[in-house]
């Protein structure tokens, strides 16, 4: 079986509302879609830009490695800016890496689901 297109994810997953309304499908839908393409460690922090051990003059082992980890971080980003309102990517596309803007946006849309759980 072939891995689900970048155009399948585009046109059949809905964006994040930016009230949080469906986070908690979006979220199981979100990690899974991540899960197929290979960018699921760019979210959960577990994946780290490769360090060379001389930052002065890296190898080409750790060039092509370093080359790897920022295309599949671009991928993460890009998938994680397609599915999101526009106010909510501004808000969280300055915090540096894909980890770092995933673990924002979960505890603010999880907040959000809170209140709205003892609202009701």
């Amino acid at each position: 079986s072939s891995m689900p297109s970048l155009s399948n994810f585009i046109s059949t997953m809905e964006k994040l509302d930016s009230q949080g309304k469906n986070w908690v499908v979006f979220e199981q839908t979100f990690t899974l879609a991540v899960k197929q393409k290979d960018v699921w460690a760019h979210f959960n922090g577990t994946s780290k830009c490769p360090v060379p051990a001389n930052p002065e003059s890296p190898d080409k082992t750790e060039k092509k490695a370093i080359k790897t980890w920022e295309k599949a971080e671009s991928l993460a980003a890009y998938m994680l800016m397609l599915k999101l309102a526009p106010v909510t990517h501004a808000k969280h596309r300055r915090k540096g890496t894909v980890a770092a803007m995933w673990t924002a946006i979960v505890a603010e849309f999880s907040g959000k689901l809170l209140v709205q759980c003892s609202a009701l």
